[in-house]
């Protein structure tokens, strides 16, 4: 092995990889922050994948038998109600956790220069997780999966100039049906895991260059650390991010075993049906947001706010471009960065009431 080992490190050089960038690596102190959730988030990507193919495994992927695949996972298969649960309930709390991450990394101004780009492919990954999770719950194809997607789908018509075209595009038709469906599996096992996968490691290998931001102290404006100062990476980082993905697990399974339809309405449990529209359907808790908006300003309105805040998430970096990092010391930042919070919470929970 010894042998094995010495011949693969002289053609990769893994060693010196491995000891500059693990048993020698020092990052600045109190930077461990335990909302820092990156590798957990990670992790839960990674789970998501190795449960996803478990799932491949017998679900059929057309509409006319998605629901009936799915109710023989639950039944039938060995432990096959034990995965997709995993899968649907790790989903959403890795959704929680990137949005815990995004505003902790906002409040601790950890976008500032180096980081700009590692915020930006952040920002990205959000979109693309929210995707995902959109895209998957359409799967089944219940009660919840067909008239949930029609309800988000149609408010692409406030888009200006291509808002119908961009409904029936996204569609494949004019009404949700077995064209949604196909883009929607494309979309969730093929398109979107392999491009999220690749902006993942440009935004580690990012993340790893500018090192992780110390915490912010007033009146300074640090961003780093001093070679061979700090913390170590191993054991402290290492033993720190494992305990946060055992407390993620812990959480995961607390919820599939006590709480197996916390995140599954009624209509998730019916199979779709196009003549029978059940009475205030809601997308998932996650866009309960993008739901309760128009309801309370004109739809067209609704959407130029979504657009200026999402191009107000990417454009933070620039906007707030002082030195300073500690929130007391950029006002106007973080009353913004609070405000967004509140109002995502508000809406959140008025659309979960309505």
């Amino acid at each position: 092995m010894s042998g094995a080992a010495g011949w693969l490190d002289r053609r990769t050089g893994w060693r010196d990889f491995f000891r500059r960038h693990f048993t020698e690596a020092r990052l600045p102190v109190g930077s461990d922050s335990w909302l820092s959730l990156g590798w957990v988030l990670v992790f839960a990507f990674a789970l998501q994948i190795a449960t996803g193919m478990l799932l491949l495994l017998y679900f059929v992927p057309a509409p006319e038998q998605a629901f009936e695949s799915v109710g023989r996972i639950m039944s039938e298969v060995p432990y096959g109600w034990f995965v997709r649960l995993i899968h649907s309930h790790a989903a959403n709390w890795m959704v929680l956790g990137l949005f815990v991450h995004l505003f902790h990394t906002a409040l601790s101004g950890s976008y500032k220069a180096p980081r700009e780009l590692t915020w930006i492919t952040g920002c990205l990954l959000l979109l693309m997780v929210l995707g995902m999770a959109l895209s998957g719950y359409i799967l089944p194809w219940s009660q919840l999966s067909y008239w949930a997607t029609t309800v988000v789908t149609a408010s692409f018509r406030y888009v200006p100039f291509v808002g119908q075209e961009l409904v029936e595009w996204v569609r494949g038709g004019e009404l949700v049906g077995a064209p949604t469906f196909r883009r929607a599996f494309m979309a969730h096992v093929a398109l979107l895991p392999a491009g999220l996968a690749l902006v993942l490691v440009f935004h580690l290998a990012l993340a790893r260059r500018a090192g992780p931001a110390p915490p912010p102290v007033r009146g300074r404006t640090s961003s780093g650390t001093a070679p061979g100062a700090g913390i170590p990476f191993h054991p402290r980082f290492v033993l720190k991010h494992g305990i946060q993905i055992v407390l993620f697990l812990m959480l995961v399974f607390a919820t599939v075993f006590f709480a197996p339809h916390l995140f599954s309405p009624l209509e998730s449990f019916l199979a779709a049906d196009p003549f029978d529209t059940p009475p205030n359907v809601k997308p998932e808790w996650y866009l309960l947001w993008a739901y309760q908006l128009p309801r309370m300003v004109p739809e067209r309105l609704s959407l130029v706010l979504q657009g200026v805040a999402v191009t107000g998430l990417f454009a933070l970096p620039f906007l707030d471009r002082g030195p300073a990092r500690h929130p007391l010391d950029r006002p106007a930042a973080t009353a913004a960065v609070l405000l967004a919070l509140v109002a995502l919470v508000v809406l959140t929970v008025l659309g979960y009431l309505a």
